[in-house]
């Protein structure tokens, strides 16, 4: 529970434009708290409009992070985030769609069977390389059409994750919820009409600091025009004003009711 705490307060005294060292920070102490080889984020989005037929209930990947592995794995979730997007259902995957809607953390064992398990697609393709044998998988809700999750991995050979450990991930979540919230909001995955470029993504990270656009422009080396427009998109896509508005909604969740 210290170490939580710990983890808590770091994240929570963490500049808001360091999303991302945030994250790679807890994805660090996540693994080192339940044992992992590996730990692994993932934003998730809920389409507007659902096919009665979707596996997936509309729900799609829009962010990966990955502690170890990063450039491999990345390119594999790129593919298998594609095949998803076109249909092709998967029964680990299908399993937490299910489950969306409150936060919660599960064993594998919880959410498919070790024959389940074996025959997902993902499994094989993106997991069995590193002798991927167990995985800890939890959800946050951040609103009805997103999710933040963290998913923790064994390999073959070593303890299944156990009872104790699902709950101190479950615990942890709960305890995180502005993090997971400013998380979302950083990667343009958090009620906004249309995800963020790479390109608006770096202006949004220094629009957070004290830095003038002219500041903005100079640091990215691009035209002092060109990063208005970036920031007039931003504060378009995300509802609000100005920087002003922007500000408000980092620290109180503003329009999104986040």
């Amino acid at each position: 529970m210290r170490l939580l705490a710990d983890l808590w307060w770091d994240l929570a005294d963490a500049p808001a434009a360091e999303c991302d060292a945030a994250l790679r920070h807890c994805l660090e102490q996540l693994r080192g708290l339940v044992g992992a080889c590996n730990a692994t984020w993932v934003g998730i989005c809920r389409q507007p409009e659902v096919a009665a037929e979707d596996p997936l209930l509309g729900w799609r990947i829009r962010g990966v992070e990955h502690l170890h592995h990063q450039e491999r794995r990345l390119s594999m979730a790129r593919e298998l985030a594609g095949r998803l997007d076109a249909g092709q259902a998967d029964p680990y995957v299908g399993a937490i769609a299910r489950r969306a809607g409150q936060t919660r953390s599960n064993l594998r064992r919880e959410l498919v069977d070790d024959k389940c398990w074996r025959s997902s697609w993902i499994v094989r393709e993106a997991l069995e390389e590193e002798r991927i044998d167990d995985r800890l998988e939890g959800g946050h809700v951040i609103s009805a059409n997103c999710e933040s999750h963290f998913a923790l991995d064994r390999c073959h050979g070593e303890q299944p994750f156990d009872d104790y450990e699902r709950d101190l991930l479950c615990f942890f979540l709960l305890g995180s919820r502005t993090f997971q919230r400013e998380l979302l909001l950083s990667k343009g995955l958090a009620n906004v009409s249309s995800l963020f470029s790479l390109r608006e993504r770096d202006v949004l990270k220094l629009l957070l600091t004290d830095a003038s656009e002219k500041e903005v422009a100079r640091h990215l080396g691009i035209g002092y025009r060109t990063t208005h427009q970036h920031a007039a998109s931003i504060y378009a896509k995300l509802g609000v004003r100005g920087r002003m508005g922007l500000m408000t909604l980092w620290l109180r969740g503003g329009k999104t009711g986040l």
